[in-house]
């Protein structure tokens, strides 16, 4: 499991802790008093939970907008709860139900292309907060107002004030998460955009993701000098173009820029980096010289978190690897076999590239060892959902 799927199991269980306590330790008390029947009561509280999720959901979404707008972006899409506004390629505005990246909804933006300052994405990402902490402060003082006349009516609709603001607090509650989750959060990109280095990559990232999603084959991608998690995974954008189009010796310097930072980034990125490294050499010297290099390059190591590492740049480098110089046929399928939860992981925009790069991967092994009958374990193609 994921580090970032065991804090979303986390959150989800806090989540659950703090309805659990809110249920009890304030619904279940009011039922007493109520001015509703038990079957009224139940009704209440669900009137109040899925009013509660449309109107945060839209809340959020809402301030993402203000937010985009004083930051100086402009907005693609806003999709709450399945429900998706969107601009076309003639900048009109359509609707379609969609998919979406987030708890209950998901704003996409770009960089206004004549703004006249550098477009700024802590508004946006803060707005959320901001228009939380409004809404709580008007649900508490609405609360203490109703409470305060002693009309049981008035105090029922006191209590499903709070029902709708406290699930505002359980979205809350996931959003502000400060790292990844099963989803991308803000607090997460927060984290991200508060460092300097990462504001520019931040909003080169938005643009080239646009380009991308509009069918731009041929999108000029920035690459940045100054290496951390995030600006080396936007250089990886163009790493990923010059593998697709076989231009190995042009992809090979960024890699090994990221990889010389190895002290400014996780793990995971130099990690991925290496087999990187690992995969270029392989396909494009002798296996003599590839292991030469790799030897000389790779220590045993980082060598065993390749093996370990369950992504697709891992996998295809560690079955070349095992498969041309460890001879071991059992060792590439075990790495084989995880490679669909693997592909599932990986990026929407890259997932095409590597199927095809796994698959050149694959017959190399062919190639060298066709008694192994490994042509079971070509990937399809695959096409992307910005496509279909």
């Amino acid at each position: 499991m994921k580090k970032e799927d065991i804090t979303a199991l986390v959150v989800y269980v806090l989540m659950l802790a703090l309805a659990i306590v809110f249920g009890f330790a304030v619904l279940r008390e009011r039922q007493a008093d109520s001015s509703l029947t038990n079957a009224q009561y139940i009704g209440y509280v669900i009137g109040g939970i899925v009013l509660g999720v449309v109107f945060n959901s839209a809340l959020f979404e809402l301030a993402h907008m203000a937010g985009a707008k004083v930051g100086r972006y402009a907005i693609i899409s806003v999709n709450i709860l399945g429900l998706c506004w969107y601009k076309n390629e003639q900048n009109k505005t359509k609707f379609k139900l969609g998919s979406y990246d987030g708890l209950t909804g998901e704003t996409k933006i770009v960089p206004l292309s004549k703004a006249k300052k550098e477009p700024n994405p802590i508004p946006f990402l803060l707005f959320g907060s901001l228009f939380f902490v409004i809404e709580f402060a008007i649900a508490i003082t609405l609360f203490v107002v109703f409470n305060a006349t002693q009309d049981v009516k008035l105090i029922d609709v006191a209590y499903f004030i709070i029902i709708v603001a406290f699930v505002g607090l359980m979205i809350y509650v996931y959003n502000i998460i400060p790292t990844k989750l099963d989803s991308i959060t803000d607090g997460y990109r927060l984290t991200l955009v508060t460092n300097p280095k990462n504001k520019v990559a931040f909003n080169e990232l938005l643009r080239v993701e646009r380009e991308i999603a509009l069918g731009n084959k041929d999108v000029q991608i920035k690459t940045f000098d100054q290496i951390t998690n995030f600006t080396a995974d936007l250089n990886l954008n163009k790493v990923y173009v010059m593998l697709d189009q076989g231009n190995y010796d042009e992809a090979l310097p960024i890699i090994r820029q990221i990889a010389a930072a190895r002290q400014d980034i996780s793990s995971n990125v130099y990690t991925r980096a290496m087999a990187q490294i690992v995969f270029i050499l392989i396909m494009t010297s002798s296996l003599e010289d590839a292991v030469a290099a790799i030897d000389k390059e790779v220590d045993l190591s980082t060598r065993r978190s390749i093996s370990k590492d369950a992504s697709m740049v891992s996998i295809r480098a560690y079955i070349l690897l095992a498969g041309l110089i460890d001879k071991s046929k059992s060792e590439c399928v075990i790495a084989i076999n995880s490679i669909q939860s693997a592909f599932k992981r990986t990026p929407e925009t890259r997932k095409a590239i590597e199927i095809k790069l796994f698959n050149l991967a694959l017959d190399k092994i062919i190639e060298k060892h066709p008694d192994w009958e490994f042509d079971q374990y070509r990937l399809k193609d695959y096409v992307p959902k910005t496509k279909k």
